[in-house]
């Protein structure tokens, strides 16, 4: 696996100005992933999802409340299949923690892939794809269950629409929307 090291800081680096611990966190991620050949030409592909900035993947309200996402799992394309969880937290404007929890994937809504293999025209492996990940989710709090739409954008590959961040947005009807994208982390690795 002679490409961990030195594409894990390229990906670091493309994505953002980040620190080393954000770099050390991305290596260690990635030493556990390989390269696979390409899936037939069926359409069909999946891919393991990571979301791995240190600090979450961030999405903004309106009022300025954030979401901060974590999580990884599994997603497939033709057919559609998801299983993925991790834990959130939602913070005030003022950054006071208003509540927190766990969320579960329970559907795959829609994927729009961008590509795989470079970012910002710095080369990857040929695995790392980005793209639009929509998923209905179960939020999970002390204070009871919620229903919500959860969004990864990731901009790895040659064409990421140009008005897309790297991050998150989360839907919570009725309650609060995450409706723009904070910055982050993630990745879709290519597993067939």
């Amino acid at each position: 696996m002679p490409f961990l090291g030195s594409d894990a800081v390229l990906l670091t680096s493309a994505l953002c100005s980040c620190s080393r611990r954000f770099a050390a966190s991305l290596s260690v991620a990635l030493v556990t992933l390989a390269p696979v050949p390409a899936a037939a030409d069926s359409g069909a592909a999946t891919y393991d999802l990571v979301l791995f900035a240190p600090t979450g993947n961030v999405g903004v309200a309106a009022n300025g409340d954030i979401a901060r996402v974590f999580g990884n799992g599994t997603f497939s394309i033709h057919p559609k299949s998801v299983t993925a969880s991790g834990t959130f937290t939602h913070e005030d404007s003022a950054g006071t923690l208003r509540g927190s929890g766990t969320w579960t994937a329970t559907d795959l809504l829609e994927f729009v892939s961008y590509g795989c293999g470079v970012v910002f025209g710095t080369p990857l492996p040929s695995n790392f794809c980005g793209g639009m990940l929509k998923l209905r989710i179960l939020l999970t709090t002390s204070i009871g269950s919620f229903d919500g739409i959860l969004t990864v954008f990731c901009v790895v590959g040659p064409n990421p629409p140009n008005a897309v961040e790297e991050g998150v947005t989360l839907d919570v009807p009725g309650i609060i929307n995450f409706n723009h994208s904070g910055g982050g982390g993630n990745i879709y690795i290519r597993t067939s």
